[in-house]
């Protein structure tokens, strides 16, 4: 009984901690282009 729970309770970590990653990973992904699209966006004002 104590094992099922601590196995349950570990892989239920374990998915928190990939949602987290995941979610951290989405944040960090459109931050990125959100500062690519902003250089764009300047050499683009350069240019003209």
């Amino acid at each position: 009984m104590v094992k099922k729970k601590m196995s349950t309770t570990l892989s239920a970590a374990l998915i928190v901690s990939m949602l987290a990653t995941g979610v951290i990973v989405a944040i960090q992904g459109t931050t990125t282009l959100e500062v690519a699209k902003t250089a764009g966006d300047k050499k683009v004002e350069v240019i003209k």
